[in-house]
Formats: structure tokens, sequence, C-alpha cells
């Protein structure tokens, strides 16, 4: 039996848009569709954060389509950060390393690399987080542009339209209405 198609699905009223894998699930302020890109779509840790962070972000209006890569990787950095923390969870913090010389064979304890790795991925999702306004004190440092004012105007089409007299020695031409 062939599946049946969207508009058929909508016909016969069993249409589910959770199940719909062509659906765009994320959605800018300004209408454009936010999609993960296909590296985070493949790794399952990366792609559960970037869909626990991104609505966060939308609602803040923080987010905009030039900083998909930025939340990609900080998604990225989250994966391999857990999977390290993972490794420290199951091998321990130190581990017996086995070394064979001419002498002999010796056991000497080190610390687990993955333990290295957890401390520079998370140093790492700290400084992407700060770009992303993901923490709340950071959160307020990022200015969330308003799109128009009351006359419909970008406000900082106003900013440049201004006839500023500190600004006359630069001679630059000014924007016409």
């Amino acid at each position: 039996m062939r599946r049946k198609s969207t508009s058929q699905k909508r016909l016969t009223g069993t249409y589910r848009p959770g199940r719909d894998k062509k659906r765009v699930q994320f959605v800018t302020s300004n209408g454009e569709e936010i999609k993960a890109p296909a590296f985070v779509r493949k790794n399952k840790i990366a792609y559960g954060e970037w869909k626990h962070v991104i609505p966060h972000l939308l609602s803040e209006g923080i987010l905009r389509q030039t900083d998909i890569s930025l939340l990609a990787n900080y998604c990225t950095i989250y994966a391999r950060w857990r999977e390290s923390a993972r490794e420290v969870e199951e091998k321990g913090l130190v581990i017996t390393t086995v070394s064979t010389t001419r002498t002999g064979r010796t056991e000497k304890p080190i610390t687990n690399p993955a333990v290295r790795n957890e401390i520079l991925y998370s140093s790492a999702l700290v400084k992407v987080g700060t770009k992303l306004g993901l923490n709340p004190l950071d959160r307020n440092r990022i200015e969330v542009p308003e799109a128009e004012d009351e006359n419909g105007r970008d406000p900082f089409d106003d900013f440049l339209d201004e006839n500023d007299p500190e600004l006359d020695y630069l001679e630059l031409p000014r924007r016409t209405k």
C-alpha cells in the first residue's frame, strides 16, 4: 500500500503537522524560516540542543538568519561536551596506561584525556553562549533592534539621515528621503 500525500491526508482529516517532515519548525519574527544545518541534524545530542535553545532565542527576538552558524557551532560543541562528560563518567578521572619497554612492562595512572576535552568544550560553550545571550547577564548586553517606529521607518535610517554638526568635517554625502 502506497503512502498518502499531505494533500490527501488534509482532505481526509488525518493530517498531523507534528509528523510532517517537510514542515518548517521555527520561523523568525520577520517570517524567515530557520532550519538546522545537516551536520547538526545528524547528531542526536546537537539537534536536541538546537530544538531546546532556538524557541528561547526566537521568543527573545535575538536570533536572526545570520546567527544560524553560531547556533550550529554552539550545538555541536554542546554535543562534544556531553560526549566527553559521558566518557569521564564511564572511565573515571584517571586511567591507567600500559607501556612496554625493553626493560619490562609498566602501568602508570594518567589523567583521562576526556577531562581536558570536557574543560575545553565547557569554556567554548560559555564563549559562544555569551555571543548568543544564553545566560541572564549576557542577555541584557545584546540589543534587540526595533523593527520600525510609529512612523513606519527604521530608527537606524533616521540616525543616518540626521544632520549632525559634529560630523560636518567628514563631508559625507547626505541621504535623501
